[in-house]
């Protein structure tokens, strides 16, 4: 069978490796999608020897554990493994695993394991945070969303840490109250610090910690070690304490799996799909990761049949089409279009007309415009708000902040109705206040 295996230096390339079978308390899983963490990006730097990555799993059982535990044939799952899931089929013990309901699709459930049983483990660490203050590093990554909207939830007050206003938009419709974008720009003292960037940040999240509280260290993604001086905690965090997290427990993870797969359902959780690609494309997004410029969560689809229909979804695509804008993330943007797509902005705007084709929709289009109308100094912070479907049209509303070149503040409601076939975008009809747009871009 096919598998990603490490190709030396941090690279990957695919495989011919030996088929798996399931031993008692195991079960078959044909891979249907897989996410990355940015922790395998580093373990793919000096792999240990016969190990292959993979954590995060989702796909359907076609072997059953041979004493007859665990899902049956046909059934949908989501797996958390130690290793060797980047592959056309894996062996997971029937205690790694969580059957999925019709509502949760498969590349949401990719997303989960690693990141969604970190940031729920780190909860229940936490204790109870309702009404507490939270100050979160790191925060634009799949734990980072999850934590945010689970400590929201629970009545905390979260203060989150991003490198800018785009990769933390959508912590503030998760529950964030606060983005800054250094961690010494955080107004604390705060009940509780997440750390997980390491080096100068968690001597400054410490800081930030009043007398009493705590930091819970749970990444060092900078590779930095940090340094503390003894003296400096009497400054403000005198008798906090730093404890140690790592996901890992002693517990199976099926159980906590089946939680998080219960809060998706039923609205309460949201995975962070940053980037969808087929796994042909795992090393361009392996470094995509490596240098953030992924939001969320990457996942991999494995293309011969087996990846869930809802990735072609009508609603799903045109969400992940505005996510990927607000994310700046070209390549799903451009994968996002039909080649023959068409675009048409109306009105009397300069800016009006149809675009015909990707190309001429992507370049001439999106790009040229934004590259023409507003300040390449601040970023343009896009927002989705609502998305409503009907067959293979779906309307969307969404906001846009930024700065025009000409110093205006733009910050304009949009919307627009999308023909959705066969998972690409072919049609586009966008709505938007235009007489703000005259205003504020055209003067």
């Amino acid at each position: 069978m096919k598998a990603v295996v490490p190709a030396g230096l941090g690279k990957v390339e695919e495989a011919d490796v030996d088929e798996v079978e399931p031993a008692a308390g195991e079960l078959k899983i044909e891979v249907a999608v897989f996410s990355i963490n940015r922790g395998e990006t580093f373990q793919l730097e000096n792999p240990p020897p016969d190990w292959r990555p993979g954590k995060d799993i989702a796909g359907r059982v076609v072997r059953a554990a041979p004493d007859g535990t665990g899902p049956v044939v046909g059934a949908r799952v989501v797996a958390h493994l130690p290793h060797s899931g980047w592959a056309e089929r894996v062996v997971a013990r029937t205690d790694q695993v969580a059957v999925l309901p019709d509502a949760v699709s498969l590349e949401q459930a990719a997303a989960l394991p690693l990141a969604g049983l970190t940031a729920l483990r780190m909860l229940r660490t936490a204790g109870s945070v309702i009404g507490r203050r939270i100050l979160l590093t790191g925060a634009s990554g799949g734990v980072g969303h999850y934590f945010t909207e689970l400590a929201a939830a629970s009545g905390a007050s979260v203060t989150a840490v991003v490198s800018s206003p785009a990769r933390g938009a959508r912590l503030l419709e998760l529950g964030a109250e606060t983005l800054v974008y250094d961690v010494a720009d955080a107004r604390g003292p705060f009940d509780l610090a997440l750390e997980s960037v390491g080096g100068e940040s968690l001597t400054i999240a410490l800081s930030k910690v009043g007398a009493g509280g705590k930091l819970i260290w749970f990444g060092e993604v900078s590779r930095q070690p940090a340094r503390l001086d003894f003296f400096d905690l009497f400054a403000g965090p005198e008798g906090a304490s730093i404890q140690h997290f790592h996901y890992t427990s002693s517990a199976a993870e099926g159980p906590d799996l089946a939680t998080l797969v219960r809060l998706v359902e039923t609205g309460r959780l949201h995975p962070e799909l940053g980037r969808i690609e087929d796994w042909s494309a795992t090393a361009e997004v392996l470094e995509d990761l490596r240098d953030r410029r992924i939001r969320g969560n990457a996942v991999l689809t494995l293309g011969k049949g087996t990846a869930v229909t809802s990735s072609k979804d009508p609603k799903t695509v045109v969400t992940r089409y505005v996510e990927a804008v607000a994310a700046g993330d070209l390549p799903t943007i451009r994968a996002s279009f039909a080649p023959d797509v068409e675009w048409t902005y109306p009105g009397d705007l300069p800016l009006s007309g149809t675009w015909r084709g990707r190309d001429a929709v992507v370049d001439d289009f999106l790009g040229a415009a934004a590259g023409k109308l507003f300040s390449s100094d601040v970023p343009v912070v896009i927002r989705l708000t609502n998305v409503l479907a009907d067959g293979d049209q779906v309307f969307a509303e969404w906001t846009a902040q930024a700065t025009a070149l000409g110093g205006g503040a733009y910050d304009n409601q949009c919307s627009g109705v999308f023909t959705v076939r066969a998972g690409q975008i072919i049609a586009v009809r966008e709505y938007t206040d235009t007489d703000h747009a005259r205003r504020v871009l055209f003067g």
